[in-house]
């Protein structure tokens, strides 16, 4: 592979400069990813799948200790709450 920053590579994978504020807004803070509602339930999604794609080269451990898949899995990990909202009892 080519000597391709990160950040290129989720440039070529469709992220913004919307994407990225947003991402340095949150200080690439997987902890700090709010919870995902109706309104910005497709931004999670194409963020997560940009990250995924950007990734993909990493193996298992890489992309677990990349801030790209930190923020990937809280993404996806929101969607999912989203989805099936934690009950009372899960709190």
């Amino acid at each position: 592979m080519t000597d391709v920053t990160i950040h290129q590579l989720l440039q070529r994978e469709g992220m913004g400069a919307s994407d990225f504020a947003w991402f340095e807004a949150l200080n690439w803070d997987d902890a700090a990813v709010p919870p995902a509602d109706p309104a910005n339930e497709e931004d999670y999604r194409r963020r997560e799948a940009a990250l995924n794609r950007a990734i993909d080269h990493l193996t298992f451990s890489e992309r677990g200790e990349s801030r790209e898949g930190r923020m990937a899995a809280a993404l996806g990990a929101r969607l999912a709450d989203l989805r099936d909202p934690p009950d009372a009892e899960d709190k």
